[in-house]
């Protein structure tokens, strides 16, 4: 497609989609007739989602269906069972020197969303943000990854039964995704790495475009004594290695006390070993990289002087047919590589976990807190420990004795911050941020405005000690309340002096 008519395809896009949303035709009603066409077009389309995310991700069906599109009901129920609720004014306190009046905030939709979604998990992270722009009554243009073809195809005729006023799916490469981006759009939604994150917001700038961006980063595992090791090692193991490690809240390395590491690297072993066995390029539930290059940008980690020891897994190439080794890389524990080597300064998003020893808790936080914030952080210690973890690090999200299972809570916010994104989506925090919250407030036209001018010096006093007051909580209250009813007696009794002028 030319640069001429990428452009074409996004104005025409946004342009289209438009008109809909600004003469109010996304009421409420609306909102639920499209999640529920939605939903059922997700159903029919099942079987040809998991096909799909065999083809791009070498990905077998079980994982598929659990992984992968199980949670996207999650995402679309939970918008057509709360949007009543959700969409609906509701009512804030309004401070006494402003009486009377009252003060509301009411939800309305911002425009037309742009959603820009990932190839890792194609269907849940393009189709989740999607349903809640919806859901908050926007128009929605999606754009799928590229480099997931065959699910990008069966997202096309699922969004293509949508309402096509106010929905459309724009299928193409970074050519068309830079063309989207740089169009005027009310929001824009992507997940992805950080790279093109950056070329997003400089294109949103000229516009003032809000962007959402749910990004990565290397989310630790932090290990300490005291806890159930064979549990926690089993459940850093699976989460770790679903998705063959492409997952953007995977866990990325552990830290783990020296005391107990040799334990651990003797259960993580064996954890992985058991769930592949020692050919994991023969096993059906094994998957591959999404193209060769992330595979050869993998193996290049490995293969260089990392300094750490190989514990299972490594750089060397399998025997076997090309559909066994294309795309490959083994499930992989390297103990100890050097803090400069590859595999500890960038995202890993592969199959493989680094381990590094620690002698403390505390040097695990310092390490933590020495690399930009990450987008998850999981703890397996005593719940004190676990406590003091959580007060001194930042995160998006975090989980104390599990990992990555935060996601699949509708009612969290997920998103990261810093590095690795800014903004939440998930529910009710979702489908704040794709709306406009509009304050609104009410009051009385018989009752004088608290900045009437001239200003009256004792109203200014009056309000003065209003503001400041800071007597105990019974007594603020009360305090308050009484300082409130004396500002509007003395903007009545002003009022009245100037009408009597």
């Amino acid at each position: 497609m030319s640069g001429g008519d990428s452009a074409a395809l996004a104005r025409k896009a946004l342009e289209e989609t438009r008109p809909f949303v600004v003469a109010g035709h996304t009421t409420v009603e609306w909102r639920l007739e499209q999640l529920e066409l939605l939903r059922s077009a997700l159903l029919e389309e099942k079987d040809a989602m998991c096909k799909a995310i065999n083809a791009d991700l070498s990905v077998d069906e079980a994982q598929a269906i659990l992984f992968q599109i199980s949670s996207i009901f999650g995402e679309v129920d939970g918008c057509i069972d709360n949007l009543a609720q959700w969409s609906a004014p509701y009512q804030v306190s309004t401070p006494a020197a402003l009486q009377p009046a009252t003060s509301w905030v009411r939800p309305q939709p911002k425009g037309v969303v742009l959603v820009i979604g990932a190839w890792n998990y194609p269907f849940n992270v393009t189709i989740g943000p999607a349903a809640t722009a919806l859901a908050a009554g926007n128009c929605l243009v999606v754009k799928p990854s590229e480099l997931a073809p065959e699910s990008a195809n069966v997202m096309q005729r699922i969004f293509d039964r949508l309402d096509g006023r106010a929905v459309r799916c724009v299928q193409g490469g970074a050519e068309i995704a830079s063309t989207l981006v740089a169009q005027p759009f009310d929001h824009i939604v992507y997940t992805g790495g950080d790279r093109v994150a950056k070329l997003i917001l400089a294109a949103a700038a000229p516009n003032m475009t809000p962007v959402t961006l749910e990004l990565g980063g290397k989310s630790p595992v932090i290990m300490c004594d005291g806890v159930n090791l064979k549990e926690a090692c089993r459940r850093i193991a699976t989460h770790k290695f679903t998705n063959t490690g492409q997952t953007c809240i995977a866990p990325d390395y552990v830290l783990v006390e020296r005391g107990i590491r040799d334990k651990v690297v003797g259960l993580l072993t064996e954890e992985v070993r058991s769930m592949f066995g020692d050919k994991a390029h023969t096993a059906e539930h094994y998957g591959r990289l999404v193209n060769q290059l992330g595979a050869d940008r993998l193996l290049a980690a490995l293969r260089e002087d990392h300094g750490g020891k190989v514990l299972l897994g490594g750089a060397s190439k399998p025997e076997g047919s090309f559909k066994e080794s294309h795309r490959y890389v083994p499930p992989t524990l390297v103990l100890d590589p050097r803090p400069e080597s590859l595999l500890l300064e960038n995202e890993i998003f592969g199959p493989i976990l680094p381990i590094v020893t620690i002698d403390s808790y505390q040097e695990a936080i310092a390490y933590v807190n020495s690399k930009p914030k990450p987008l998850a952080l999981y703890i397996f210690a005593p719940s004190s420990i676990a406590e003091r973890i959580l007060d001194k690090t930042s995160s998006g999200g975090a989980i104390v004795g599990d990992a990555i299972v935060h996601k699949g809570n509708p009612d969290l916010p997920f998103g990261g911050i810093g590095n690795s994104g800014m903004g939440r989506m998930h529910g009710i925090h979702g489908f704040r941020e794709l709306s406009n919250e509009r304050a609104v407030m009410y009051r009385p036209l018989w009752a004088p405005s608290p900045l009437s001018l001239p200003v009256n010096v004792t109203l200014a006093n009056a309000m003065y000690a209003y503001m400041t007051a800071r007597p105990g909580k019974f007594l603020r209250k009360n305090l308050l309340k009484f300082l409130g009813v004396l500002v509007l007696l003395i903007q009545l009794w002003a009022r009245h002096k100037r009408s009597k002028a």
